[in-house]
């Protein structure tokens, strides 16, 4: 993603978006992960922990709120071999729409 356009997510996210602090912020932390090409990263929940400094009980419900919201995107991943899932994160591509449309 090239420098304009994350700004320009990071303005969305903070002047635009109507949520609470801690929404903002874990958005904020996943937009940071966006590839340099404009690849979605998907974010495991550890890294949001450690990251946005919140727990992971708190993390859940706020993560379900903005998945609610189309905002952020959940993909489970069944390890090779066994093991257990692991929830990986993304923006959603309706939220990077947003940004990308054309003014």
């Amino acid at each position: 993603m090239s420098p304009t356009l994350r700004l320009a997510l990071w303005d969305h996210i903070v002047r635009s978006l109507n949520l609470a602090a801690p929404l903002k912020l874990i958005l904020l932390v996943i937009a940071n992960y966006i590839e340099p090409n404009g690849d979605l990263s998907r974010i495991p929940l550890n890294l949001l922990s450690r990251d946005s400094n919140l727990e992971t009980s708190e993390l859940h419900l706020l993560l379900l709120s903005l998945e609610a919201r189309d905002l952020v995107r959940k993909v489970t991943v069944h390890p090779e071999g066994g093991g257990p899932t692991v929830s990986l994160y993304s923006l959603s591509p309706s939220l990077l729409r947003t940004v990308q449309k054309p003014k």
